[in-house]
């Protein structure tokens, strides 16, 4: 992985935190790691495995 794409996840990730300070839900998990995030990605940010979920919660009813 470059560093530029690093930067970018760092970003993102940065983005998704300041997104679930302002609506305090997630909606994505990844189920290797348990790692929470706010937007759809194919792989997980943190470790990068293709077990993602979406979580169903009150909110997306």
């Amino acid at each position: 992985m470059s560093m530029f794409e690093r930067l970018g996840e760092t970003v993102e990730r940065l983005k998704q935190e300041a997104t679930a300070g302002r609506d305090g839900s997630i909606e994505y998990r990844c189920r290797d790691c348990g790692e929470g995030f706010y937007h759809e990605h194919e792989t997980c940010p943190k470790c990068e495995s293709t077990a993602v979920e979406r979580l169903e919660n009150d909110r997306n009813h």
